[in-house]
C-alpha cells in the first residue's frame, strides 16, 4: 500500500494536538502512545519504523503528540498526569480506536481507558523515569560547581516546576507521576524484550534503544513489534 504518513489531530482541552498516521481509513487500527520525555526522542524512528511494517499487515496506526510534548503548543508546566490520561482518552475515542500500543511509560497515559484493550511495551513506573532525569540534572549540576541530591529536587518540585533533563515540569505533574505504579489492566498483554527477566506475555528480541545516547533503530526488534502487534489484533 505504501500510504504516505499524514498529519490528523484531536481535540483536548479546547485545542488541537497532533498525531501522525498511516493507513487511517483501515478497519483494523491501533494507537502508539510513546514513551515519555527523552525516551520519546530516543524511540521516535523506532515507533515511526513499526507503523510502516504495519502497513503491509492491514493495520492503520496513529502516533499522538501527548499534550506539551514534541510539536504541542501546550505548555508542558501546566499539564498533569490526569491531563495527558484525559487526552488520549480524547484521541482514542475521536478515532475509534480500541487497540492501544503503549511504550514504556506511555502505558501511565492510557490505564484510565479499561475498555480497550492494551498490549503494553516495557511498561515503567513514573518514578523510575524521573529518578534517571533527576540523576542527570544532579549530574549537569555538579559539572556546574553544584552539589544537587535527589531530595533536594523532590523538595523543589514539590513547591514549584522544575527543569529536569530540558522539560519544565509542573508539581503535580511531577507528583503524579512519581506515584505512578505500572497499570494493571483489563485485557492487556506485556511485552518485554528476551533480555528482561521480569514475566511478560511474551518476550522479543531486540535493544533497549531508551538506554541510548542518541536516537536510534533496531530493525529486527521493529518487526517483531509490528507483527506481535497484528497478531494481537487478530482479523
Amino acid at each position: 500500500m505504501n500510504s504516505v504518513p499524514a498529519f490528523v489531530s484531536y481535540e483536548f482541552a479546547d485545542r488541537k494536538e497532533l498525531c501522525l498516521c498511516i493507513s487511517a481509513r483501515s478497519s483494523r487500527r491501533v494507537m502508539l502512545v510513546p514513551p515519555l520525555f527523552d525516551e520519546m526522542n530516543r524511540m521516535r524512528k523506532m515507533l515511526v519504523d513499526v507503523m510502516r511494517l504495519l502497513e503491509p499487515l492491514e493495520v492503520g496506526t496513529f502516533l499522538p503528540d501527548l499534550p506539551g510534548i514534541n510539536e504541542s503548543l501546550t505548555a508542558l508546566k501546566q499539564l498533569t498526569l490526569s491531563d495527558w490520561q484525559k487526552s488520549m482518552q480524547a484521541c482514542a475515542q475521536q478515532h475509534g480506536i480500541s487497540h492501544i500500543a503503549s511504550f514504556r511509560g506511555g502505558a501511565l497515559a492510557v490505564n484510565k481507558i479499561e475498555n480497550a484493550n492494551h498490549w503494553i511495551f516495557s511498561p515503567v513506573k513514573g518514578a523510575t523515569i524521573l529518578r534517571t532525569m533527576m540523576r542527570t540534572r544532579v549530574a549537569a549540576d555538579r559539572e556546574s560547581g553544584r552539589n544537587t541530591s535527589l531530595a533536594d529536587l523532590i523538595g523543589q518540585a514539590e513547591v514549584a516546576p522544575i527543569e529536569l533533563a530540558g522539560n519544565i515540569l509542573g508539581s503535580k505533574l511531577f507528583m503524579q507521576l512519581n506515584a505512578a505504579d505500572i497499570p494493571d489492566m483489563p485485557n492487556q498483554r506485556i511485552v518485554r524484550l528476551e533480555s528482561d527477566s521480569k514475566p511478560g506475555d511474551i518476550h522479543i528480541p531486540g535493544s533497549a534503544l531508551w538506554l541510548r545516547a542518541e536516537p536510534d533503530d533496531d530493525r529486527a526488534m521493529s518487526s517483531a513489534i509490528a507483527h506481535d502487534i497484528a497478531e494481537w489484533i487478530g482479523t
